[in-house]
């Protein structure tokens, strides 16, 4: 009785250790935990010959890792290549052992890392906010104290040809830790433009005060300096505090960098019968493209009725832009009514004909004019039917143009000559 239990004793005892060697000999934590990190270094590096090796499938993934993280398929910025480097400098990482996970049996394994980086993008944010330039925004990030951000990630692993590989196939992990090199693209340096701006101005207002328009524009007026200097820029209006309109990369140069806001820039402005802007208080902000705000200024729109024109409100008629009633190889004629300070306060509401050597060829639509000039075009951007040389000017001859009101009384009558050589 004695022997048969020392032999089942024997037995159990064998079972065991058979048991627990297949389990010890199928686990290989260390092999995992060694190749996280050959990989983790590899990224840490960015050596992508060395990434790719350490990747299950990575000899069909490297032409995809070198051209992302050297950006050979897309138009860097000026300066992209450092900007990647400096935040690539500062990558470090932190392995949990007691998360891995192996199975030789099985081909698979895992591991938990965290990885830590500079956080380029407040960085980015608060470089630019104070008028940082790419020089500024390459020393910030990897100065000390910067702020760091951190990504955590559990690595899986294949065991494949007696070796551990990092599997991450659609490389999601991995961008994950390199988006940098992706938003890097979209970071601009704007030039200080505030130090060029001298004061700004409501273009064409009393004090501020617009009476009876159709447009509104709130000028820059730069320094001697800036006259030379490009801005580029967007803005917005707002009418009573509600914002009405945002505008697209405008691009102006010179003295006046001009925000204008009217029907012709927005098709669904607020206007009146008379097709004027109506009454209210009209804000603009104008911002470079950073997001700075170079103009920030308010105007005040009325409106008040007005009488209608007659030829008694007439000063005189001028063809614009002629040679005392000459044009030579034009594309346009223009005859204008300069009205008398009455005149300039009223609507004009005519239409009028162009005759060319005494036959009509024109008659246009039924026209509405305010302001200085009351102005009656003809050119083949008014007539598609306009008589034009092989050169697109004019035929020459003697053009009258008779301007009248909606009762067909003449206001105006005067006669142009168009000269071509």
């Amino acid at each position: 009785m004695k022997a048969k239990t020392l032999m089942a004793s024997a037995v159990c005892a064998s079972m065991i250790l058979t048991v627990a060697g297949c389990a010890f000999f199928d686990k290989d934590d260390d092999g995992v935990l060694a190749a996280a990190e050959d990989y983790a270094t590899a990224v840490t590096k960015v050596k992508t010959g060395d990434i790719a090796e350490l990747l299950y499938g990575g000899e069909d993934l490297e032409d995809d890792i070198e051209a992302y993280t050297s950006g050979s398929e897309v138009e860097t910025p000026d300066g992209y290549s450092d900007v990647v480097s400096a935040i690539a400098g500062t990558i470090s990482y932190e392995i949990n052992e007691e998360s891995v996970e192996s199975s030789r049996k099985n081909a698979e394994g895992s591991i938990d890392i965290t990885w830590t980086l500079v956080d380029y993008e407040a960085v980015y944010e608060s470089v630019t906010e104070e008028g940082g330039d790419l020089d500024a925004f390459i020393d910030a990030l990897s100065a000390d104290g910067a702020v760091t951000m951190e990504s955590s990630q559990t690595l899986d692993f294949v065991y494949d040809g007696g070796a551990w590989k990092v599997d991450d196939g659609n490389l999601k992990d991995l961008y994950e830790v390199y988006d940098f090199y992706s938003a890097a693209l979209n970071y601009v340096f704007i030039p200080p433009l505030n130090d060029y701006i001298d004061y700004t101005e409501w273009y064409y207002s009393n004090n501020g005060v617009y009476n009876n328009f159709n447009q509104i524009e709130l000028d820059i007026i730069t320094t001697a300096e800036g006259d030379d200097v490009p801005f580029e820029f967007t803005y917005e209006y707002y009418l009573d505090g509600e914002l009405i309109f945002t505008s697209g990369e405008c691009d102006d140069q010179g003295h006046w960098i001009e925000a204008y806001y009217g029907p012709v820039y927005d098709p669904n402005a607020q206007t009146d019968e008379m097709g004027n802007l109506v009454p209210g208080q009209y804000r603009c902000v104008i911002y470079d493209l950073a997001g700075h705000v170079l103009a920030d200024d308010t105007c005040t729109v009325e409106t008040t009725e007005i009488g209608s024109a007659d030829a008694s409100m007439i000063d005189s008629v001028e063809w614009y832009f002629s040679n005392n009633g000459v044009y030579t190889n034009d594309t346009r004629i223009e005859l204008d009514i300069l009205p008398t300070t009455e005149g300039q306060n009223v609507v004009w509401t005519f239409y009028y004909e162009y005759y060319l050597d005494g036959e009509l060829i024109f008659t246009s639509d039924v026209c509405t004019d305010e302001g200085f000039w009351i102005e009656a075009y003809y050119g083949p951007y008014y007539d598609s039917e306009a008589q034009l040389t092989e050169d697109g000017y004019l035929v020459p001859g003697e053009y009258t143009c008779i301007i009248y009101d909606l009762d067909n009384n003449v206001l105006a009558e005067s006669t142009c000559t168009v000269e071509v050589f």
